[in-house]
């Protein structure tokens, strides 16, 4: 069933649990108050995922995109390429066991 992924799988033990269940970015309410409105909040885009250095220790990153300044559309483009490029060696699985929509970016 696993095909070519098989001997990957065997080789990392742990690769299933390191998958993004989904490669969509999530819409968050950013605070930015200011003086004349303390309780303003900003519709943003956000991609984040997490890696490991050379210790093993593990680092979050993220990509946080104002829907205000680029548009619904540029902020999702923005944050979706950040996904895409984050997970780039997982592609091909994650599009085999159904994670990925196989749309094409460029």
């Amino acid at each position: 069933m696993w095909g070519k992924f098989w001997r990957r799988l065997l080789k990392d033990p742990y690769l299933m649990t390191r998958l993004p269940h989904s490669l969509e970015p999530k819409i968050i309410f950013k605070p930015r108050p200011t003086k004349e409105s303390p309780d303003a909040k900003d519709e943003c885009y956000i991609a984040a995922w997490r890696n490991y250095d050379d210790n093993g220790k593990l680092i979050y990153k993220s990509v946080v995109c104002s829907i205000n300044k680029h548009g619904r559309l540029g902020a999702y483009t923005k944050t979706k390429k950040a996904l895409l490029e984050a997970n780039k060696m997982n592609l091909e699985i994650l599009e085999f066991m159904g994670r990925l929509s196989s749309i094409d970016l460029k």
